[in-house]
């Protein structure tokens, strides 16, 4: 039997033990003797991939564009957006008839040091190695996402493409020859080594934006024949970084590129970019910080403590987090976080919010005529966006009208959505609107609709969503009910035609209407990108007419009398677009959200003192936790006394 001297022995050393734990953990240091020129940042859901064909969600993108260079980017600060050269010497040299894009490349631009060179010395890049590339990518066998950006386009590259399925698989492949039954492609060649050319098949405006995306990076052959299968991880490149560790599921670490070519900070900026500290590095040479850290946090709740002390250099604001943080009228930053300088930046997304009708369904669509088209345009009143805007959304949203986004040059300010509230427009005016089209159709009060069913994703804030649309259109009689499918069953069913009504984002994948537009287009009915199934003959005609079009006012005209089309016909309910709300410490300098790429982190600089101090204040040791600590450990040492007495008393 344990004496009760003994056990108060045992019980106060395990106490003093715990203490410095406690007064530890209050201020611990995830990167304990960490270099200062550090930047720390975040990614809400693990990469898949850092193999440049296989960046098709967000979170991979941001790894293969702040390590491999592309042929152009965007300029970091202007907008609207506009390219610049990166691997390019200068813009594309484009023939008369639109079809022949000539692009010159820098010299003495060179992959990053690895062993798949001989004698791990990188070499210089070179315009073969582009024409791989941009094979790869569509190569059957590299099972790549992003082969929409060149189907149907290059002279040579569908046939190729095709041939590819027959060939043997091979995850080392480190050229395209006749022999392994890859066939030449007529509009995609070499004609030096500083010399790429592309041949298209009809004149494609878009085409220069879709060298500047993930997917049209450039690297050597070389690293996909050395390390095969493990090539996702290797980030064999010449861009700014390159990796020093890799856990896809947990942190990516990445160092400066020793190599990397000349580039300067820009020296030209938009208004408000000098008070929000996006100039005070103007033409220093990048990258700006020697490491990256990027930690992936599958839950807000640490990535917002982690930024709270300190130890993220930006983050976003969870919506339960939100009301501390903002003030709910003004949206400006308050208490702790104001005190500190912590800064925001509020960015508008280029993306649309919508509810998507299928137009081939019996009831919404087109075989309903103009019944199913009353339905659409009440469905489309009665959702009250102002509402969701305000509470579901924190108030980071914002009304949207059309396909044609404020940034783009075809914006016509004057143009509103018949079928959204008008301005000055009350909620009862609006749904009595609402219930006129659906009497005015045959539907009083909604009698005769059936149900309607509304796919929902899993999990999420989604549930919440469908609720308040569900309560939107009750109010004009109208009737819906859930739906719930994983994403990926989502996906099948829209691609099968087989959903009713579901609700959906679209983020553009480069800065032109076409982007949008392209998901009415009738020939690109589901399967494709247009997952409504719209097929309105003069919304094609003009769809054809404009896609081989540069800027201009034709171009506008034609683009305007599309959206007009579209918002008249109500394929989709407009809901809004999203707006970022980022933070940034007080110590971090040239962050610019741009959701085109989020090539940010060579533009991004950290003041190392001002983060030493910054993140000593906001962790200053306290000695409450410990007298807690220790009271707790008293009262327990006290019970534990008074049971052994007991026992040994035969109490």
């Amino acid at each position: 039997m344990t004496r009760p001297r003994t056990a108060l022995f045992w019980l106060l050393l395990v106490a003093l033990a715990g203490a410095p734990l406690v007064v530890g953990g209050c201020g611990s240091d995830p990167y304990p003797g960490e270099k200062p020129n550090t930047l720390h940042v975040f990614l809400a859901i693990a990469p898949k991939s850092m193999d440049p064909v296989l960046a098709q969600d967000q979170y991979s993108n941001v790894c293969v564009l702040n390590i491999y260079d592309q042929l152009y980017e965007y300029e970091y600060l202007e907008r609207p957006f506009r390219l610049k050269p990166s691997i390019a010497a200068a813009l594309p040299e484009v023939s008369e008839d639109k079809l022949t894009y000539t692009i010159r490349l820098k010299k003495g631009i060179h992959y990053i040091d690895n062993a798949c060179f001989p004698k791990g010395k990188g070499r210089e890049v070179r315009a073969q190695d582009v024409v791989f590339c941009f094979k790869r990518l569509m190569d059957r066998q590299s099972k790549s996402t992003g082969t929409w950006l060149l189907d149907g386009k290059i002279e040579g590259l569908d046939e190729f493409r095709e041939a590819s399925g027959a060939a043997t698989r091979n995850a080392r492949r480190g050229s395209y020859t006749e022999a392994e039954g890859y066939p030449e492609v007529e509009g995609l060649k070499a004609l030096d080594d500083y010399t790429v050319q592309f041949k298209l098949k009809e004149a494609y405006p878009q085409f220069i934006w879709t060298l500047a995306t993930g997917y049209a990076s450039i690297y050597p052959p070389e690293a996909v024949e050395y390390h095969g299968s493990q090539f996702q991880y290797a980030g064999v490149g010449s861009g700014p970084y390159m990796v020093e560790h890799v856990n896809l599921s947990k942190k990516l670490v990445l160092v400066r590129n020793p190599n990397y070519r000349e580039d300067r900070y820009p020296s030209k900026g938009m208004p408000g970019d000098e008070e929000k500290l996006r100039l005070v590095d103007a033409e220093k040479r990048l990258p700006l910080n020697d490491r990256v850290v990027v930690t992936v946090f599958k839950e807000t709740q640490p990535q917002w403590l982690y930024f709270l002390r300190g130890y993220l250099d930006r983050t976003t604001i969870p919506s339960e987090n939100f009301e501390g943080a903002v003030d709910p009228e003004s949206f400006e930053l308050i208490g702790d976080l104001a005190e500190r300088g912590v800064r925001l930046d509020k960015d508008a997304r280029m993306d649309i919010v919508y509810d998507c009708f299928n137009m081939e369904d019996e009831v919404v669509g087109a075989p309903n005529g103009e019944k199913g088209l009353a339905i659409r345009r009440a469905i489309s009143l009665a959702t009250d966006n102002v509402w969701t805007i305000k509470n579901l959304y924190n108030g980071r949203a914002a009304r949207v009208d059309g396909p044609i986004l404020n940034e783009f040059a075809e914006f016509d300010p004057a143009y509103r959505n018949p079928w959204k509230p008008r301005p000055g427009e009350t909620r009862k005016q609006v749904l009595a609107r609402a219930r006129k089209i659906l009497a005015d159709a045959g539907y009083p009060g909604g009698e005769g609709i059936p149900v309607l069913k509304k796919d929902l994703s899993e999990g999420g804030s989604s549930r919440n969503f469908f609720l308040a649309f569900q309560r939107d259109v009750a109010e004009i009689g109208i009737r819906v009910e859930p739906f719930t499918v994983t994403f990926g069953e989502l996906m099948r069913r829209l691609n099968n035609k087989k959903s009713q009504l579901w609700g959906v984002a679209w983020g553009a994948d480069y800065p032109d209407p076409q982007n949008f537009f392209q998901l009415f287009y009738g020939p690109n009915k589901a399967p494709g990108v247009n997952k409504s199934c719209f097929d309105d003959p003069e919304f094609n005609d003009l769809y054809a007419r404009a896609r081989v079009l540069l800027e201009g006012p034709e171009r506008t005209q034609l683009y305007r009398r599309m959206q007009e089309i579209v918002g008249d016909q109500c394929p989709w309910s407009f809901r809004c677009r999203r707006v970022n709300f980022n933070l940034n410490q007080p110590w971090l300098y040239g962050y610019r959200y741009n959701d085109m790429a989020s090539k940010y982190f060579k533009f991004c600089r950290v003041d190392g003192e001002m983060r030493k101090k910054g993140v000593a204040s906001v962790n200053k040791a306290t000695l409450w936790p410990v007298f807690v600590f220790l009271g707790t450990s008293i009262l327990l040492i006290s019970l534990t006394l008074v049971s052994a007495r007991r026992r040994v008393k035969g109490w």
